[in-house]
């Protein structure tokens, strides 16, 4: 996945924001997304199969690929396209 998909999708750039800084399982993720947790679990799959993020048990913290696409997006907001 490209950051541009995922920058495609504010909900995703937000849930991956939010476990970059800290491990979390869905449940705080949701909470503090402010996103239904039906949708962020669907949302957390995705990003999962994107290789974006990883889960251990039942917390979801950012891997390599996903700091490396967040890093890329917000370039892109600041203006600093490659």
């Amino acid at each position: 996945m490209k950051a541009g998909s995922l920058a495609s999708n504010q909900n995703k750039i937000k849930l991956i924001e939010i476990i970059a800084k800290k491990e979390l399982n869905a449940g705080e993720i949701a909470k503090k997304a402010r996103i239904p947790l039906r949708m962020t679990l669907s949302l957390m799959d995705e990003l999962l199969n994107e290789g974006l993020v990883l889960r251990n048990g039942d917390f979801y913290k950012i891997s390599k690929k996903g700091e490396k696409a967040i890093k890329e997006i917000r370039g892109d907001v600041r203006g600093n396209r490659r």
